[in-house]
C-alpha cells in the first residue's frame, strides 16, 4: 500500500493514540510541538468544511502561528483549505497532527469536517550540499 492510495477503512487511518487522522488528534499535533520533535518532515494540506464561518481576524492569526500553518478561504463559503508542515512518523499521523491543530484551537474553528487530505513528504535537508550564490559571487569578484 503506498502513502498516495490509502484505503478508507479505520484502520488504515488510525493515528497512534487511535484516532482517526481525519479527525484530527490534539495529542498528535502536541507531540509535534513539543521541545525535540524534531525538523518539519510532512507538509499536510487539508480541505475541510465548518457549519459556521470562520472569521476573517481567526484566518489572518493562523498565519502568525509561527508553526507555519495557514487558513486560506477559495471563494467557495465555508470551505478552508489548511496546509501546515509538522514532524510525524508517517503521514497518517502527519495529518492527525495538522487537523489537531483545528482541534487545539476549537474556540475559533467549533467543528469541521475534513473532505480531502495530501500529506507529502519534505525532502530532507542536507546542510552540506545547499548552493551558496553568495559565496560564489565574492569567488568571482575576488578573482577579477
Amino acid at each position: 500500500m503506498t502513502e498516495r492510495s490509502m484505503p478508507h477503512d479505520f484502520a488504515s487511518w488510525a493515528c497512534p493514540h487511535g484516532q482517526d487522522a481525519r479527525q484530527g488528534c490534539a495529542a498528535c499535533y502536541a507531540e509535534s510541538a513539543a521541545p525535540g520533535a524534531g525538523p518539519p518532515g510532512w507538509e499536510v494540506t487539508a480541505w475541510f468544511t465548518t457549519e459556521q464561518p470562520l472569521p476573517i481576524r481567526t484566518l489572518q492569526d493562523v498565519h502568525h502561528h509561527g508553526r507555519r500553518f495557514s487558513i486560506d478561504q477559495p471563494s467557495t463559503p465555508l470551505v478552508y483549505l489548511l496546509t501546515g508542515r509538522t514532524s510525524a512518523r508517517d503521514s497518517v499521523q502527519a495529518v492527525a497532527s495538522v487537523l489537531g491543530f483545528l482541534l487545539h484551537e476549537r474556540y475559533t474553528v467549533g467543528g469541521f469536517t475534513a473532505t480531502e487530505t495530501r500529506a507529502t513528504p519534505l525532502p530532507a535537508a542536507d546542510p552540506g550540499t545547499d548552493r551558496r550564490t553568495d559565496a560564489w559571487i565574492s569567488d568571482r569578484d575576488r578573482s577579477r
